[in-house]
Parts: C-alpha cells; structure tokens; sequence
C-alpha cells in the first residue's frame, strides 16, 4: 500500500495513457521499423523495439498483445524479443528510477538497459534461426475482441477480492499490533523497516527513516516542511492529512504541493506559485478568515 501512495501519479499515468494509446493501429508503430534488408533489418529492430516499449507506455502484461500485433505486422524476431524484455524501460518506470536515484543515474541505468536488451533480442533471434525455432507464420487475431466470461475473468475478480483484503488489513494494522518496526518516509510515503532504513535524520528531537538518500536530502533541504506534514496517505490523502491552499481555499497534498511557504512559524502550501505570491504580498489577509469555500 505504500509503494502505491509513493507511485500512484506514475501508475495512474501509466495505466491512461497506455490505454489511449492501445488505440493506436499497429500499422503506425509499423511504419518505424525497416524490413527486407536482411541483418540490417534485424539490428534496426533490435535497437528500435525498446524505443517502442517506452513511447507506447505498456510494460509486462500490455506488451505481449502489443508485441504479438507488430509481429503480425512484420518486424524482426529479434525486434519483437527486444521490445518484451523492455517493459523495464516504460516512460512511467523511468519516472521512478528518476525518483529513487535521480536524472544523471535514471538516464544511465536507462541506457545500460536498453543496450543489454537490444543485444539480447538480437542474440535470441539468432539463437532461434540456428535451431530453427523463429516461427514461420503470423498471427491473424492477436486477442480476442470483446469481454469474455473465462479463467481470466475469476482471476481478476480473485485479485479484486484480495487487492480489498489487503487494504483492509492495511488500514487496521494497529488494530493488530502491526507496523510497529517500520516507519513511513515523510517525502515519499514509502514504508521503511526502521531496523534497515538506507537513510535517517534527526529533527527537533525525532528520528525520522527515509527510503533513500535522496529523500533524506530533501528533507534536509525543508526539515520543517515535511516535519509538520504528514506522510502521503494510501491511494491519496485522507481528508484530515491534506492541507487547505489559504488562497483559493483548493485541498493540497502538502508532500506534492506546487509551492509552500512559512508565516509565523507555521506552514503554508499551495496549488500553484500564483497563490504562494498573492499570500506572501498579504499574508495577514489570508491567516484571518476561512477561505474554505474559495
């Protein structure tokens, strides 16, 4: 449930936009690959799958049917394998490589994978042909049109049931005696095992457990701002842990707020920097009176 709350803005994302994009006819995608010009063909593929697999947004189960409809269309047995094993470097992993370790090591783990994936794609398609595994025909219908009542069905529901389970258990884990050895990262939301946490602060006299070094660094960049915040709730903010932008009266997550700023030691946070400035130009103005309605 944690890592839910500390990637939800990604998961969401990702799950809209591949959606829109399965709209997208595979002949399009089809287009950017080269074909009939032997290995050429097959290194282009090869270097250009995982390219695909990160425009389009899908990654493990949306790639197969994705994959399956550009090997209908034509491309390489190597390109294909490639674009798989690239559901590692969808767009919205890529935003929480960029999370945990930052822009310069996102972009190099990025690259890293997407060269050991190309070559592994390519090697696999000569793997095959040597043995004579690459098929030879493709597929007609690469999914089934329509909602079916089948195993996959019960399977989805089954997950539902337990997906609900879980979050109950989630939101009655001190009912249970549960989470006392484990902290929650006040940048994040992520849990952390505070026996094994890669980064700790101490502020105004309480220790505080973070997920990495690089939300402990903006910790201490803010200390008071996410001190006197509260941690990013599961699947959103409750309404009692989200602050109230005094300007436009718009709820905000004071973890994800656009700007935040201090006035008589307490803290302010906003939906945007337009608010932040109105409030800083008169901050009496907006600590007198509710501006709950907006």
């Amino acid at each position: 449930m944690s890592d839910l709350a500390m990637l939800r803005k990604e998961l969401v994302g990702g799950l809209l936009i591949a959606g829109f994009l399965a709209g997208v006819p595979s002949a399009v995608w089809q287009v950017l690959f080269l074909t009939g010009h032997g290995a050429w063909s097959s290194v282009e593929n090869a270097v250009l799958g995982p390219f695909i697999a990160v425009i389009s947004f899908v990654c493990s189960v949306g790639n197969v049917p994705l994959a399956a409809a550009l090997w209908h269309g034509g491309i390489s047995f190597g390109g294909t394998i490639a674009f798989i094993f690239a559901d590692l470097i969808a767009l919205p992993l890529v935003l929480i490589y960029r999370k945990f370790y930052g822009t310069k090591l996102a972009l190099r783990l990025v690259g890293a994978f997407w060269l050991v994936m190309s070559i592994a794609g390519l090697a696999t398609e000569y793997l095959f042909a040597a043995v004579h595994l690459v098929p030879a025909t493709r597929p007609v219908t690469v999914v089934p049109t329509g909602v079916h009542w089948n195993y996959t069905t019960i399977l989805n529901i089954i997950a539902l049931v337990a997906f609900a389970g879980i979050y109950w258990l989630y939101r009655s884990r001190e009912r249970f005696g549960g989470g006392s050895g484990y902290a929650t990262d006040v940048v994040c939301g992520m849990q952390v095992e505070k026996a094994n946490a890669p980064a700790t602060a101490e502020h105004d006299g309480q220790e505080f457990y973070f997920c990495s070094d690089r939300c402990q660094e903006r910790f201490a960049s803010d200390p008071t701002r996410f001190a006197t915040g509260k941690a990013v709730g599961p699947m959103g903010a409750d309404p009692d842990e989200a602050a109230t932008d005094p300007v436009c009266g718009m709820t905000v997550d004071p973890q994800q707020a656009t700007a935040s700023t201090e006035h008589a030691g307490k803290a302010y946070h906003f939906c945007s920097t337009g608010c932040r400035d109105a409030f800083r130009a008169d901050p009496a103005r907006y600590t007198q009176v509710d501006t709950g309605a907006g």
